[in-house]
């Protein structure tokens, strides 16, 4: 059913350091992707922070708007 493998593969013994010897020869390259990966980290923080923030802000207008109601109940009046 399956075609079994019985010739070795051809890639060398250290093919997953391939990237590492690529940036070895091209060092020029190792700022610009060191940006890359950390500016979507930068802004995952952010927003995170920013969520938290717009959560907690809303959290408190729901809980002066609460207050504001019960406030005004016809029973609270003298």
């Amino acid at each position: 059913m399956f075609k079994e493998k019985s010739a070795k593969s051809q890639h060398p013994a250290c093919h997953a350091m391939h990237g590492h010897h690529y940036l070895m020869d091209h060092p020029q390259l190792l700022l610009p992707l060191a940006v890359i990966h950390v500016i979507p980290l930068a802004l995952f923080i952010h927003g995170a922070f920013k969520y938290a923030n717009l959560r907690e802000k809303r959290k408190l207008e729901q809980e002066r708007t609460k207050q504001i109601k019960y406030r005004a109940l016809p029973s609270r009046q003298k």
